[in-house]
């Protein structure tokens, strides 16, 4: 390629990539038919598994997302079976079907020339002859991305090269030194290898150099499992080419010019100037402050990574400016050290903020300062770490990510069936018109600069109910909220109105742009794939019609009432359910309990909720939900046993009774001799959860239940706890309960009120424990600090990971 310019570069591997698809999707197709009419190899499974995962990072990357959603069902779906012997009748038509829709996203793209990459801005002359001593190598196997990258890098004027696995790079990189790697964390060896090098490396003596970690999982576990291995930053594919650069310059450009800073409050100036000496020496930057009404000041000025107060001093104390800092959000993740003369002010600082806090007495010794300084800061990048993945919210300068956008639309589809009918919920994806015409007209840097400024512009339009992502190639989704008496065609046409208004221009040109929009109406019948694919259909028939048009699908009419209820009865009866798992995850130790949800899914894979089938179950001699509960025990117990490897020895289970406490007794025979067949071992594997109102209605049986559950080596779980009286009464009569789970509008509200905190001081003196308190629902970082101060850890919700289809997280 020596010779030619970035783009003509960038075209020639793009034309590489299509034509090794049909490739790719013929190994696929092989593959699967020597697992289907040959033999269930486990090495076959995990790479094919491994292909699908390289297409879902690459598709997009080379402007084709239908090969990225397509190739992500396929993956997730052949990722539930790595840990099974083999695959069911509905499992193979599944991933079949799977296979048909991507090869058909592939066929597409072959047959079809791709939108060429939006230019980067030029890069000034200065800034590349400074960025050409930056070396930075690319790990990935998949060729074509790491080609991809190493152009790209190239482009930006830094020194690339590529390797194709981490031993490769162990091997060659002897003599070279790297100031940046790049590491997907998906290999042949293992999916999760890139992780495992990573923590090799770290270990070594003298292995800093930063590592951003790329891969198409966008799950916390993965997150933080990165971050704990040494990574830097970690990036979801498809990369979005503006934030990698931006995180490349805060590695690189960035990295000398910010060290450590602290922020020492004390009003002994002479042990101040002292203090500052020592940790300057050290390598810190230290400010020092002696009037501690001016902290809020200096924090916003100096922005510190870490805070030493004095806790004596006059008309102030320490822990009176910590509590004053702990109750804005954006100063949680700053650690706090106290310094004190007085041996008895330790027992003040026994509550740990979300960052930790320490004590230390004066004078301080040294080593053990510095470490704990040193433990506290590692561990606030941690923690703020974990907090950007559950408060992500879309800011006035910008739009969300695509990761983001899909998990709060997966959030919002999993609670329309519960929400009242008072609001209606619409997916939208606009298009620019005549984009191929304008972009030959005006260029591709024309083009990039219009799609910032239409960003920008509609991130400011939004309602605080509304959401949005930009898709690339002059696209993209919103999600907005109306109410239900609103007109909705009405709705729809203020939006498209608002997105073009006022006009949109070139920089040097009067002619109009405009975009067209395509609609949906929500409903719980849909999931995120199906929905994305009719809103995406919707927008290339407005496109198609004419330039400014809107294109509306509403929702598909339901069924009536008596032939869904006739239909769900066929399904009852064909016990045709599914069991999907999601992870109570302990976000201090990872400590993770997979809760098993059941749901009742058809042939065309339509999904009914429990609250949508229970009440159709029929008595059977028992009660209604004897005969559901029992295959409930039966199917998670023998998931639980088909794990292989860490995981058979690591994971345990949820299992979710909706039977009242005679029948629960009853099954817990069931639940004894599935333990025994499936030869589980180890305690506390297994836990039953229990609804709290159902426990109420027959205590001393629930009691002797308890009991019992401990014999039998397994946990138990009391859920729906709420702020009545009657909660924390029952707890004082059941022993022992190992976990509690909170009603998730409490974890929720964001008016954290004294009754909720009369709840948990309750919970923990009745079970003797803040550890054992779940909370669910948690939607930003303010409700998490809260809680967090309050001494809880556990926690459950999408923010931690949607249901799955199996346990199969590596924590």
């Amino acid at each position: 390629m020596t010779g030619t310019s970035p783009e003509q570069k960038l075209q020639k591997l793009r034309r590489r990539y299509i034509n090794g698809l049909p490739d790719r999707m013929g190994e696929l197709r092989d593959s699967w038919s020597r697992l289907v009419h040959v033999s269930w190899n486990p090495k076959t499974l995990e790479s094919m598994y491994q292909s699908a995962h390289k297409l879902t990072g690459s598709g997009s990357t080379f402007q084709f997302p239908a090969i990225t959603d397509t190739a992500r069902t396929l993956e997730e779906l052949l990722q539930a079976l790595l840990e099974k012997p083999g695959a069911t009748a509905a499992e193979r038509q599944e991933v079949d079907a799977a296979l048909n829709a991507l090869e058909s996203a592939i066929d597409v793209a072959c047959q079809a020339t791709p939108d060429q990459d939006e230019m980067p801005a030029a890069v000034p002359t200065t800034v590349l002859e400074k960025r050409k001593s930056y070396r930075i190598a690319v790990i990935e196997d998949d060729p074509d991305q790491a080609a991809h990258l190493k152009n790209w890098l190239e482009q930006q004027g830094y020194s690339a090269e590529t390797f194709e696995n981490p031993d490769t790079f162990t091997e060659r990189c002897d003599d070279q030194s790297y100031q940046l790697i790049l590491l997907d964390i998906s290999f042949p060896q293992g999916p999760l290898e890139g992780i495992g090098w990573l923590e090799r490396m770290k270990s070594r003596a003298g292995a800093n150099t930063p590592v951003i970690m790329m891969s198409a999982r966008s799950d916390m576990v993965a997150r933080l499992r990165a971050l704990r291995a040494g990574s830097d930053i970690y990036l979801t594919k498809p990369i979005d080419m503006g934030v990698l650069e931006k995180r490349i310059q805060q590695l690189l450009e960035n990295s000398t010019s910010t060290p450590p800073r602290v922020l020492w409050v004390d009003d002994d100036t002479d042990l101040l100037a002292y203090y500052q000496s020592m940790l300057t020496g050290e390598g810190y930057e230290v400010e020092g402050l002696s009037q501690p009404v001016r902290i809020l000041e200096r924090i916003e000025a100096f922005q510190p990574d870490a805070i030493v107060l004095d806790h004596d001093m006059p008309g102030c104390q320490g822990m009176e400016l910590a509590k004053v800092l702990r109750q804005d959000a954006r100063y949680m993740t700053i650690p706090i050290l106290f310094v004190s003369a007085v041996p008895a002010c330790r027992e003040l600082f026994e509550q740990q903020s979300i960052a930790g806090n320490d004590y230390f007495q004066k004078p301080l010794n040294k080593e053990l300062f510095l470490s704990s300084l040193h433990r506290h800061l590692m561990n606030a990048r941690l923690i703020a770490a974990r907090i950007s993945l559950v408060s992500q919210r879309k800011e006035s300068r910008g739009l969300q990510n695509y990761d983001y956008f899909l998990t709060e639309l997966v959030d919002l589809l999993a609670r329309l069936a519960n929400e009242q009918e008072d609001h209606v919920h619409y997916l939208i994806q606009a298009g620019i018109d005549r984009r191929e015409y304008l972009r030959a007209q005006y260029g591709a840097r024309a083009m990039a600069n219009l799609n910032t400024r239409m960003g920008k512009r509609f991130a400011e339009q939004l309602a605080v109910e509304d959401s949005g992502c930009a898709l690339g190639g002059g696209r993209f989704l919103f999600r907005i909220t109306a109410p239900a008496a609103d007109e909705g065609k009405a709705v729809l046409e203020r939006f498209h109105h608002r997105l073009n208004n006022p006009e949109w221009t070139f920089e040097d040109s009067t002619t109009p742009i405009t975009l067209s929009l395509g609609a949906l109406t929500l409903s719980p019948a849909m999931d995120e794939d199906k929905a994305l694919l009719e809103v995406e259909k919707a927008c290339s028939e407005a496109m198609q019609s004419g330039s400014n048009k809107l294109v509306w699908q509403q929702a598909t009419e339901q069924p009536s009432e008596s032939k869904r209820d006739d239909r769900i009865q066929e399904l009852v009866a064909a016990q045709s359910f599914k069991l999907h798992y999601q992870p109570i995850v302990n976000m201090e130790t990872d400590h993770t309990i997979f809760e098993a949800q059941v749901r009742l899914v058809d042939e065309d894979k339509a999904v009914y909720l429990p609250w949508q089938f229970l009440p159709g179950l029929s008595q059977n001699g028992r009660g209604p939900f004897y005969e559901l509960d029992h295959w409930v025990i039966q199917h998670a117990v023998e998931d639980l046993a088909h794990l292989e490897g860490k995981a058979s020895a690591s994971h345990a289970i949820s299992v979710k009774l909706s039977s009242p406490m005679v029948d629960v007794e009853r099954l817990l025979t069931t639940l004894s001799t599935a333990i025994r067949n499936a030869r589980i071992k180890g305690e506390r594997r297994i836990y039953l959860a229990l609804s709290c109102p159902t426990v109420l209605k027959d205590v001393p049986r629930a009691r002797k239940i308890a009991n019992l559950i401990q014999e039998m080596g397994c946990g138990l779980i009391i859920e729906h706890i709420d702020s009545a009286t009657a909660s924390v009464e029952l707890l004082k009569e059941l022993s022992p309960v190992d976990f509690v789970k909170l009603e998730p509008t409490l974890g929720a509200s964001a008016r954290h009120t004294a009754e909720l905190e009369d709840l948990l001081h309750q919970l923990k003196t009745a079970l003797n424990s803040s550890q054992k308190i779940v909370v669910t629902g948690v939607e930003d970082a303010k409700a998490l600090s809260w809680f967090w101060e309050h001494g809880i850890r556990n926690f459950q919700g999408y923010f931690i990971q949607e249901p799955k289809g199996a346990m199969s997280y590596e924590l």
